[in-house]
């Protein structure tokens, strides 16, 4: 069985920032939102998934997302998306990442890449490729950030 980085163990590899650039564009405000610890509980719990959220005054402590998230994050999400449904991504760019990051550290320690491919469960070609690139992690800035400068 080949080796898969958890979705949780996200913010021990990277920042926040770093994440929260990793996420789907209509995820990020949930992950500000609730915070990014937060919401890598939420994306495991329900990941590929549409969620509903209810109202403030339906909230209930034994709900599957008040016990994934926490009931006051869960009152921060009902308070702007009450009564709608959203979709919870994958995370499959995160653990990707975490996957290749991994791949490179063993690299450099001078695991050989047939048996990082075993452990991996790919191809030696797709090991050769993540070793010689470079890690690019996205970087998102605000549009608006250019308006105020000099």
């Amino acid at each position: 069985m080949a080796y898969r980085p958890h979705i949780t163990d996200a913010q021990q590899v990277f920042t926040d920032d770093e994440i929260i650039n990793l996420m789907p564009k209509n995820f990020i405000f949930i992950a500000r939102l609730i915070k990014v610890e937060n919401a890598l509980n939420l994306i495991d719990a329900f990941g590929g998934t549409k969620v509903f959220i209810p109202k403030c005054h339906a909230l209930n402590v034994q709900s599957e997302l008040a016990q994934a998230i926490g009931l006051s994050k869960l009152q921060l999400l009902a308070e702007h998306l009450g009564n709608e449904t959203i979709e919870v991504p994958m995370g499959t760019p995160i653990t990707v990442a975490m996957r290749n990051r991994q791949i490179r550290e063993l690299a450099k320690k001078r695991v050989s890449k047939e048996s990082l491919a075993r452990k991996f469960g790919v191809t030696l070609r797709s090991i050769r490729g993540i070793v010689n690139s470079e890690e690019k992690l996205p970087v998102r800035q605000s549009p608006n950030l250019d308006l105020f400068s000099e």
